[in-house]
């Protein structure tokens, strides 16, 4: 028992003996203040040109309201159903149009055939103007019968497209007149993102550009709509351009009102110089990197652009191939001596 207990000492002991050495080794690769560093070059890459707004959700919605005054005769849907189009929504007391549309059709078909049969009987019995009188009559009789059909049909309101009703806003037996709202229709399945984007953005701007929609309501769930609209002028207030895209919403989720992030896909930025985000160092006027030269570090102030998860864009300050700290920076200062890490 002994034994091995000197024996598992002696191993223990040798590998302690080993790490030692090979720290000494390392860090007598270092030359008086040098420190060790990691280090990675400034890269080029494409990088997708987006812009990022704030919009609302908005859907297409009417106000149904008769184009003839009349009582209400009957409601022919419940409310907060999905109706399509054509779907009769409010019939209004017809009995008067009816009977006016009987009188105007029974005097065109006397007209048409009164036609008819002056017309089989020829100039050499009736006279050519008699036969155009005749003509003349059946016409302001079609006109007639056409008018009071179209009356009689405009006492049924009907739904103009597919949508959800509200609730209604009104009773049977109400009389209802030609500028008040009896239901709201509104187009659940094709909704609207209004926003706007600064006006730096407009030449890019294109209808069909694709969008990407988010909301706090369904946490890492996108949706997709394309762009439809783009203002034509810039909003002299706070230079920004107006847009929507259209947003299917087959499956209900989404609703009008809802508050919602947009990034909307511009193209892509060629040549972009990018470099890891824990190279950077905050400082009180901005951000630095610590640029190594010649086996030295040198602090040099960076202006940055777009973050991915990794990386972050350099807009002023670097150039292709030159090589930052990326960990230990927080070691040395300017002009230090380090070396890079294999």
């Amino acid at each position: 028992m002994k034994k091995k207990i000197i024996l598992a000492s002696i191993i223990i002991l040798g590998l302690g003996t080993w790490g030692v050495v090979k720290y000494f080794s390392k860090a007598s690769n270092l030359k008086p203040n040098e420190i060790w560093v990691e280090a990675k070059p400034v890269k080029e890459t494409i990088l997708p040109l987006e812009v990022n707004a704030i919009g609302t959700l908005a859907a297409r919605t009417v106000e149904i309201t008769p184009e003839s005054a009349g009582h209400v005769k009957e409601i022919l849907f419940k409310d907060g159903t999905f109706v399509t189009q054509g779907s009769p929504l409010i019939q209004l007391d017809d009995a008067v149009f009816k009977a006016k549309y009987a009188s105007a059709l029974a005097q065109f078909n006397y007209s048409e055939h009164d036609y008819k049969r002056k017309s089989l009987l020829g100039k050499r019995v009736i006279a050519q103007q008699v036969i155009d009188q005749a003509e003349a009559d059946l016409k302001e009789k079609k006109a007639n019968a056409d008018e009071m059909d179209v009356m009689l049909r405009k006492m049924k309101l009907t739904a103009p497209f597919d949508g959800v009703v509200g609730k209604s806003k009104v009773n049977m037996g109400d009389y209802v007149t030609t500028t008040q709202s009896v239901v709201t229709l509104t187009d659940t399945k094709h909704l609207r993102i209004e926003y706007n984007v600064p006006e730096k953005y407009f030449p890019a701007l294109k209808l069909g550009q694709e969008v990407n929609i988010t909301t706090s309501t369904y946490p890492g769930k996108v949706f997709s709509g394309k762009v439809a609209f783009i203002s034509p002028t810039i909003n002299t207030d706070n230079r920004s351009v107006a847009l929507y895209a259209d947003v299917p919403n087959n499956a209900n989720l989404l609703a009008a009102g809802m508050f919602v992030k947009v990034s909307q896909l511009l193209g892509s930025e060629e040549r972009v110089l990018i470099i890891p985000s824990r190279s950077l160092v905050p400082v009180l006027d901005g951000v630095q990197v610590y640029k190594v030269v010649d086996g030295k570090a040198y602090a040099v102030t960076v202006l940055i652009g777009k973050r991915t998860e990794a990386d972050v864009q350099i807009l002023q300050g670097l150039s292709p191939g030159d090589v930052v700290i990326t960990d230990g920076q927080l070691k040395v200062k300017n002009n230090t001596p380090v070396k890079i890490k294999s």
